[in-house]
């Protein structure tokens, strides 16, 4: 139960008042949801294992995204039809029919391939030796409303010992979550995940025993102040600690390959410094110096890191030498790093749990925090939705797979704008972009050496929030 008023939006109390539904005649099988998110509750429910040969699956309130694809291949599956909504949102109906009978719940995770972004990793196996864990696709912090980091941001209790679809949709908008001693060990987990800033009180040291140390000592941590940056901070650190630990599927986390191209040689230092910080376990750094000597002290800059160093005549272009980079590459996964920007030692864990949670073929962070170097000073400034879906991210935080990048043709050879061009080939080719929470990056303008350049006031009439230097909890 929720025991305080949390203003519903129109998606959720649709989703509410269609709720799931599942009817039978023989091995026949209507399935109605409010959302997709409900949908995947069903696809665990006391119905899954049924079976099942002709499956019709609807669900009230879907919304277009610039992806879209049919239903993933599966056994004895002979025929379907997606129908989605001609407008940008509406109903979505998925039919599927079997030459053989299979598991409900089999049918309707093929049904949400076609409705929503599939898992880049193998899926984890649907029964779980270690009972502390949850699914990071149903349970994530994606949607959490930026309002919910106000202090006039609602505040909860909770006192049900697990959290269906509708609850966890209403949290997006919550500042905190006060939970009772019901709660058992993975539902809590599952809550930390969403953002919401949990107060476990009163949950028996037993139930928090069996957390992970990291989600301990955030719940061990007061709750913050009415500064937004501080609670934002404590979200992510909360969820970031809940997945790593407790997301089902991420046992071993992929290799990444940070790629570095940079004419600056001056720049190295800090930027190698910050790679080396990184608590990624698997990060691998290629280092491209653009028509530049390497310094003498560029061996022991990545220390603790494996890495590669390409020299690259001044006259190629910054596409051929990010594509040169990148085919030196060892990660499954690539990441792209500025040598001019702030990055904090958890950087590329969010850009692989955003992937891992939101299934979206490029992931990042937006460029929310700028550093104006010339004033001296940091703000915060409006720029995008985090935790969405949409059509950009900024340059430095392009997190994909070397497959992904190769299959719409790698980085155009061109001088500029190689970013948005890579983008612009993943929208068409049908790919989705995810936009994970902004902290752990650090924006840098200069007042010269910019392709774009809007000038300073652009981005002063833009912001929220000012610091003279970097506030530590812009890096959590």
């Amino acid at each position: 139960m929720i025991s305080a008023a949390l203003r519903a939006s129109a998606p959720e109390r649709l989703a509410g008042a269609v709720g799931t539904r599942v009817v039978r005649l023989g091995t026949t099988a209507l399935v109605v949801a409010g959302s997709v998110d409900q949908l995947r509750d069903v696809a665990a429910g006391p119905f899954a294992a049924e079976p099942a040969t002709r499956v019709r699956v609807m669900v009230a309130y879907w919304r277009h995204t610039p992806w879209s694809a049919p239903v993933a291949p599966a056994r004895h599956l002979v025929r379907h039809r997606v129908a989605r909504p001609h407008l940008r949102r509406g109903s979505a109906v998925v039919s599927l029919r079997y030459a053989k009978p299979v598991p409900l719940g089999d049918a309707i995770r093929t049904a949400l391939t076609a409705l929503a972004p599939s898992d880049p990793w193998p899926r984890a196996a649907p029964v779980v030796a270690d009972p502390v864990r949850f699914d990071a696709t149903r349970v994530n912090p994606r949607g959490r409303r930026p309002a919910a980091y106000r202090p006039d941001a609602p505040r909860l209790v909770l006192d049900s010992p697990t959290f269906d679809a509708a609850t966890l949709a209403r949290l997006r908008g919550a500042a905190t979550a006060t939970v009772g001693a019901r709660v058992g060990p993975a539902a809590l987990a599952a809550l930390c995940a969403t953002g919401v800033l949990v107060d476990a009180s009163a949950v028996p040291v037993t139930t928090r025993a069996a957390l992970a140390p990291d989600l301990r000592a955030v719940l061990d941590e007061p709750l913050p102040g009415p500064d937004p940056l501080a609670v934002e901070a404590r979200s992510v650190r909360q969820r970031r600690a809940a997945l790593r630990h407790h997301a089902a599927g991420l046992g071993e986390p992929p290799a990444v390959t940070a790629i570095l191209a940079t004419r600056r040689p001056e720049l190295l230092g800090p930027v190698l410094a910050m790679l080396a910080a990184q608590t990624y376990p698997r990060l691998e750094i290629v280092i491209c110096l653009h028509g530049v000597p390497a310094p003498p002290d560029l061996a022991v800059a990545p220390a603790g890191r494996p890495h590669q160093l390409i020299e690259v005549p001044a006259d190629t272009s910054f596409g051929t030498v990010l594509g040169l980079a990148t085919a030196r590459a060892g990660g499954t996964l690539v990441t792209k790093v500025d040598d001019d920007d702030t990055y904090g030692p958890e950087h590329v864990w969010d850009l692989v749990l955003a992937r891992h949670y939101s299934g979206a073929t490029l992931v990042g962070k937006g460029s929310e925090l700028v550093f104006l170097e010339d004033r001296g000073t940091v703000l915060r400034r409006r720029s995008g939705v985090p935790e969405a879906f949409g059509e950009m991210v900024s340059g430095g935080t392009m997190l994909l797979s070397k497959g992904d990048l190769e299959a719409v043709g790698g980085w155009r050879p061109v001088p500029r704008s190689v970013d948005l061009g890579l983008i612009q080939r993943l929208n068409r080719a049908g790919g989705t972009i995810y936009r994970t929470h902004p902290l752990g990056y650090v924006y840098h303008r200069r007042a010269t050496g910019h392709t774009w350049d809007p000038g300073e006031d652009y981005f002063l009439r833009n912001s929220s929030a000012t610091w003279p230097s970097i506030p530590p909890d812009a890096l959590a």
